[in-house]
């Protein structure tokens, strides 16, 4: 029967663990032929094929203690999952391992710093998302003036030839052509004037729904988050704020402005750049982490149809992305609406 290992596991503040144990003789007499072959198959001594060098040959080359670094670092690599695994630890990130002591022909003692998922409490967000629904808010309206300077900003941006610079270099006076059926009809679906101006003016009361409703989301995650106390790891944090480094720097070269450039503008390295991106990107985190213990709390599925439709589509955009993580990006992104949709009913 194989005796149980000796764990301590203690608790550190931002959801760290520290796992305290040791390896025995015998649990390191199992990795002594991996390592020898391993050390083997690495180094070469004349007058020995690689690979093929006697035991005591190469103990006399590399040393004891290099043999067994060898064995104590294959030994974790199968150790620490099994340790994770009989204590239920939700690990995340690569561990931190320092060897404590380390003598041959005795057990080897360590420490495993680790991080693992936050453990926090919901407040009662379904409350909290009644409070604020209830609170009043304006009924967007479209006025007269907004759907001219709408149409206006359309017929500028569609004129066809567009204006021409004079010889002198002024800028030529603008002139706007009538608003006539044949053009509308060249900008989508639509009949005639009339009816353009109708569906026109409903995108925008829409577009001011929306808009509103994201202020209302908004509201009531900042709310939500103000009453759950959540300690990310530093290993999120730093994850998260990269992720937002990424996808600022492309959303920048998405502009046609060279990125180097646009750090000389701000006079800021890339470093300085992280470290004020590090708060948005830290409570981005902790949104996330509590709207996947909402989602698992409520049962809460992505709609498979939509699911596959997404996957689908993102796929044939993005030719050189891996399905399966367009599928997780997908289905999160699905599930987070289905919060947010439930939150708005309450």
């Amino acid at each position: 029967m194989t005796e149980k290992r000796t764990v301590e596991i203690k608790n550190l503040d931002n959801s760290m663990v520290e796992i305290t144990s040791a390896l025995s003789i015998q649990d390191l007499e199992k990795y002594e032929a991996g390592a020898l072959k391993k050390i083997n198959d690495e180094i070469s001594i004349d007058g020995f094929r690689k690979g093929y060098i006697p035991k005591n040959i190469l103990v006399k080359k590399v040393g004891e203690m290099t043999i067994l670094n060898q064995m104590v670092e294959m030994a974790l690599t199968n150790i620490y999952p099994l340790i994770v695994l009989e204590n239920k630890l939700e690990v995340i990130g690569q561990p931190q391992v320092t060897i404590t002591k380390i003598t041959p022909h005795e057990p080897v003692e360590f420490k495993i710093l680790s991080a693992i998922l936050p453990q926090f409490e919901l407040p009662d967000y379904k409350d909290i998302a009644k409070k604020i629904n209830t609170e009043k808010t304006t009924t967007p309206e479209v006025t007269e003036k907004e759907l001219s300077e709408t149409i206006m900003q359309i017929q500028k941006i569609n004129q066809t030839p567009p204006p021409q610079p004079r010889e002198d270099k002024t800028t030529p006076q603008e002139t706007i052509g009538e608003l006539t059926d044949e053009f509308v009809k060249t900008l989508g679906d639509f009949k005639d004037v009339a009816d353009f101006r109708t569906k026109l003016k409903e995108n925008i009361k829409r577009d001011k729904e929306n808009k509103i409703q994201e202020v209302k989301r908004v509201k009531i995650m900042e709310k939500i988050l103000a009453e759950t106390n959540i300690k990310l790891p530093p290993v999120i944090i730093e994850n998260e704020t990269e992720r937002l480094f990424t996808q600022t720097k492309a959303d920048i070269t998405k502009m046609g402005l060279q990125f180097d450039k646009y750090l000389e503008h701000l006079k800021k390295t890339e470093e300085e750049l992280k470290k004020e991106l590090q708060p948005d990107a830290e409570k981005r985190a902790k949104i996330q982490f509590v709207l996947d213990k909402i989602i698992r709390k409520e049962n809460i599925k992505a709609n498979q149809a939509e699911l596959e439709k997404n996957v689908k589509q993102i796929l044939e955009q993005y030719k050189d992305a891996k399905e399966e993580q367009v599928r997780s990006y997908v289905e999160m992104v699905l599930s987070n609406q289905e919060v947010f949709s439930l939150l708005e009913k309450q």
